[in-house]
Order: structure tokens, then C-alpha cells, then sequence
């Protein structure tokens, strides 16, 4: 017989554990690194979303602050207050266009600040007069009423519209409305339209309209985390924080301010000199109801609103346990309002999440 013998060779077993070993390294490595990747998207995408939540959250404010009033005519004394913007003072109630709602008027907030503001209620199909009201520059009516399309007056009653609710004409001049019929929204025998309006001038309906953050209710923002809500309407999610400061005219009747309104915001803090205003933002006022002569809310000029949005969940960290890192080293003041001294802070928690704050100085444009 012949024998055929020839190179015959294989792996041992420790070899062959040191390559399983090797694998396993690589696998897990590999394994570490689309974890780790994967968290980081999600922790993108959350930081995304927060920094555009801030941003829709200051715009939204900025846009209605500014058109807040909307020329509403709040001292007029047959004005009747729209909703629930009014304030009491002293023992009178009167209507205004602007509410500040200082969370803790006369010591530091412990929470969000509200503000509540006269707007127009905004139509699709537009509501305009179908007839001239208060005749021509060169020939003057006396007119206690104005005319609309029925299809105008029933989506105005189907908005709240009703006897002594305000509208507006042309966004120049406020009415009460004392009578409605089919086709005209009456004002009561002698409250004449004063100025011209042509055919087509829109008329709005206007309605009191209040920001508020809504804390830990799901049935309003969809989940535990805060949001910010316009008339109990969830608008942004993960607002946790509004502080509203306003700066005024004639509200602060001490040297070197003069004793009425003169055109230019009061100085608060003295920073003021040599007869000269300075404007600072010392003369933002934080605390205080608004409600004792002279400080009312008529005489406010400016509101500076700061905005803390987080996001709506909380992230994990990086690694493969997902241990959550601190985000947000200590409170984030805004105002006047410590978080660390509100009921049932938790540090831990609180620095596990991200934060983004904006400041806005706004100007409204229609007291």
C-alpha cells in the first residue's frame, strides 16, 4: 500500500478563542459606537427642537404685544372692558388694553408670570362695511351705527359678537356695541363714528386673549411637561418659564421724573444725571399689580419678556447605560424668579435637562 502524506494544518483552541475574543471586542465597539451615535441624534434633535420652540414661543408674544390694544380706546368712558382686561383701582374697574399678571406682585415669583392683551379677532373671509360711515372730510354724518354683509354679522355673533362687546373699524377707532341687527351693529343713540371710513373698511371684533404656562397637565399640553397656551390653546411645547417686565411713562412720579407723562420711560434706579433721561434696564418694572395710582397699566410703553424652554422629554447620556449628564448646571433665573425656590425642586432633575432662554424687548404699538 502507498501512504500519501501531506501538509495538513488548523487552528487550536486557544487560537481560535483569541479570535472569538478579537470579534467580540470589534462587536461591541462597533455596537458602542451606533448607540452612542444614535443618542447623539436624538439629543440633536431635541436641542433642534427646543431652540425652535424658544423661537416660536418669543414670536408669537412679540407679535401680539405689539398689536396689543389695537387703538382701543380704553379711557373713553363709554369704553366697556373687553372680557377680562380690566384692572381695579382703588375702588374703580376699569378697561385696558394691556394686563400685566405678575405671578407674586409684591415679592419674588415662585412661577410663571401671565400677561392678558386686547386683540382682533382675525377673519378668513373679512369683515368690511358694505356703507360709508361718518360721510366725507367735506361733508360730515353723524352716525350711531355701521353696515355689514348678514353673512359678516352671523360669523361675528358665531365669534362672541354681542351687546357690549368692542369693535373695531379699520383698526382706528373702538365702538361698544349696543345693538345688532341683520345687516348694522348699532352704538347707542349720539355715540356717533368719528372720522371717515369708505366702503370696505374691515371691522374686527375684539376679544381679551391671556399667555399662561400650564405645568403638568396632560389633558392641555399632551403630556407632563409645560407649554404655552393662548386662551387654555396649547401653542408651544417645553415653555417652562415667563417673565414679563415693563417699562413706563408716568408711572413713577419721583425726581427726576415729572410728575405726568412726558414722552420718555420713566427712570426707576437713578440712573438718570445732569437733567438728562438714561434709559437703562434698571427702568424695567418687575413686581407689583399694576393696580395703585400712578403705577396703571395705561402708562406702561415697553414689556421685555424672557422665555425658558426645555424640552418636552428628558435625554439620556451618551453611553451605553444612558447615564444622564448635567445639562443645565443650576437654576436659570429670568426676572425675578429663582426656580430653586419653588416647591418641590429636585436639583438632579432639574440639571438633567437642557434650556434655552431668550430675551425680547417689545414695543407695543397700539395703546
Amino acid at each position: 500500500m502507498r501512504r500519501v502524506t501531506g501538509n495538513q494544518q488548523g487552528f487550536t483552541l486557544v487560537e481560535l478563542m483569541a479570535a472569538v475574543l478579537i470579534t467580540v471586542v470589534i462587536v461591541a465597539a462597533m455596537m458602542t459606537t451606533v448607540v452612542t451615535s444614535n443618542r447623539a441624534n436624538v439629543v440633536n434633535s431635541q436641542v433642534a427642537d427646543t431652540q425652535q420652540n424658544v423661537r416660536l414661543a418669543i414670536d408669537l408674544l412679540s407679535r401680539d404685544i405689539k398689536l396689543a390694544g389695537y387703538n382701543y380706546n380704553a379711557t373713553d368712558p363709554s369704553s366697556t372692558a373687553v372680557g377680562a382686561c380690566n384692572a381695579t383701582i382703588g375702588a374703580v374697574t376699569k378697561p385696558v388694553g394691556l394686563l400685566p399678571q405678575d405671578q407674586s406682585p409684591n415679592a419674588a415669583d415662585s412661577g410663571p408670570d401671565g400677561i392678558s392683551m386686547v386683540l382682533p379677532v382675525m377673519n378668513t373671509t373679512g369683515w368690511t362695511l358694505t356703507a360709508a360711515a361718518g360721510g366725507t372730510a367735506n361733508a360730515v354724518a353723524l352716525e350711531d351705527s355701521i353696515s355689514l354683509s348678514g353673512t359678516a354679522i352671523t360669523e361675528m355673533v358665531a365669534q362672541g359678537l354681542a351687546v357690549n362687546s368692542t369693535v373695531s373699524i379699520g383698526g382706528a377707532l373702538s365702538k361698544t356695541v349696543k345693538t345688532i341687527g341683520a345687516t348694522s351693529i348699532g352704538f347707542g343713540t349720539g355715540n356717533y363714528v368719528s372720522g371717515q371710513f369708505p366702503v370696505g373698511t374691515p371691522v374686527y371684533l375684539m376679544q381679551c386673549v391671556r399667555y399662561q404656562i400650564i405645568t403638568n397637565t396632560p389633558a392641555t399640553c399632551g403630556s407632563d411637561a409645560p407649554c404655552l397656551v393662548r386662551d387654555n390653546v396649547p401653542l408651544v411645547d417645553g415653555v417652562e418659564d415667563m417673565q414679563i417686565t415693563y417699562a413706563c411713562d408716568g408711572c413713577n412720579q419721583s425726581a427726576p421724573n415729572p410728575l405726568y407723562p412726558d414722552g420718555v420711560i420713566d427712570d426707576q434706579d437713578g440712573s438718570s444725571s445732569g437733567g438728562f433721561p438714561t434709559f437703562s434696564q434698571g427702568d424695567f418694572v418687575s413686581n407689583g399689580s399694576w393696580a395703585i395710582t400712578p403705577r396703571t397699566p395705561d402708562k406702561i410703553r415697553m414689556a421685555q419678556v424672557s422665555l425658558v424652554v426645555r424640552p418636552t422629554k428628558t435625554d439620556d447620556g451618551l453611553d451605553e447605560k444612558g447615564t444622564k449628564a448635567v445639562n443645565t448646571t443650576g437654576p436659570v433665573i429670568v426676572g425675578d424668579h429663582n426656580p430653586s425656590a419653588d416647591a418641590g425642586y429636585d436639583a438632579q432633575t432639574y440639571q438633567q435637562q437642557r434650556r434655552r432662554v431668550v430675551i425680547r424687548t417689545i414695543q407695543p404699538r397700539n395703546l
